[in-house]
């Protein structure tokens, strides 16, 4: 098979970076990222990957965009939806698989969320900023033919991850507290590395991967789940607490209760009613894996066909934990998180 050139919008945040490392590693790729600075840290990290360029220019810039996919066969394409809003991310969804199909791109994968609000049966209490602009556009694009262009969708959540900053547990004499207004739900996590690992495999089997919504996800872990699993490796003392949505606001992501989701960027103003609070979106966020316990809830997986085209994935908490020897100390992992 000749070198095929995949593009990645996204691809030097947290869910990009390890989908270039998948597909650096093997020849029959060479791979393209955009990036508004070539010049950056995350940028010569990129460029230290083999088999790896960058194309610089902006997600929401027509001009950079056909730049990018000039002779391009593959792409993948990851929004923020925290810069963007949904307004900003429905559009530039729709418009960046535009450009893409015009471009004679020959497989295109875009990277979502789970549809909760309609899952929930449209109940308000499970509507997400981020949720509902990438939802919208899965929707959007099973109107869509496979052909000049196949597509296929890699639905993620909650970054195991996680656990290193906004998820991470508070150390009292000794004993690590996991703090959550979970109650006795359970969290999809989804492990980075196996990200890249399942775009990588929709690009290696486009037959199977056609008009394919591949669901990530490690285990639906409780509370309970999480801090076993922290004193099974770390032989340290853990218990989790439910506490208030508030009280974790104020511990975890200390935003005005105003700040909007795309209220800083330029395609969007702070008066839209169509941008969500962050408090808003992740007080509902908690509701989505409240409603979502031993994967009978709202959002599922089937980890048998996970297990089938990824066996060697992180299966667990503790698996993952032992693979990257936590130790519950804070790590960044998601830009620009500000929290203590």
């Amino acid at each position: 098979m000749s070198q095929q050139t995949v593009l990645l919008i996204g691809g030097s945040g947290a869910q990009g970076f390890p989908i270039v490392e998948a597909l650096s590693r093997d020849s029959r790729y060479a791979v393209r990222v955009l990036t508004r600075n070539a010049h950056s840290d995350a940028a010569k990290e990129l460029l230290a990957l083999a088999n790896v360029t960058l194309a610089v220019g902006e997600a929401t810039n027509e001009a950079d965009l056909r730049k990018a996919f000039l002779g391009v066969d593959l792409a993948f394409v990851n929004l923020n939806s925290n810069v963007l809003g949904i307004p900003g991310e429905i559009f530039w969804g729709m418009r960046i698989y535009d450009i893409a199909l015009e471009s004679g791109v020959k497989h295109y994968v875009w990277s979502a969320l789970e549809d909760v609000l309609r899952l929930s049966g449209y109940d308000e209490a499970c509507r997400v900023g981020h949720y509902e602009g990438k939802s919208r556009i899965t929707e959007w694009m099973k109107s869509k033919a496979q052909t000049p262009m196949k597509w296929s969708v890699l639905t993620t959540g909650p970054y195991i991850e996680m656990l290193h900053e906004l998820l991470r547990p508070t150390k009292e004499d000794g004993t690590a507290v996991f703090r959550y207004p979970l109650e006795d739900g359970a969290i999809p996590f989804v492990h980075l590395d196996d990200i890249g690992n399942a775009a990588k495999w929709l690009f290696d089997h486009p037959e199977e991967a056609t008009g394919l919504n591949l669901k990530t996800a490690v285990e639906h872990a409780s509370g309970d789940i999480i801090a076993k699993a922290f004193m099974a490796v770390t032989g340290q003392p853990a218990r989790y607490e439910v506490i208030s949505k508030d009280e974790w606001f104020a511990d975890r992501l200390p935003v005005p209760s105003d700040f909007k989701m795309g209220q800083e960027s330029s395609w969007n103003s702070p008066e839209d009613p169509a941008l969500l609070t962050y408090r808003y979106s992740f007080g509902n966020w908690w509701n989505l894996y409240q409603r979502s316990a031993g994967n009978a809830g709202l959002i599922k997986a089937d980890y048998q066909l996970l297990d089938r085209i990824l066996p060697d994935r992180v299966k667990s908490v503790k698996d993952w934990m032992e693979k990257v020897s936590y130790d519950g100390e804070p790590r960044a992992v998601l830009k620009n998180y500000s929290g203590k």
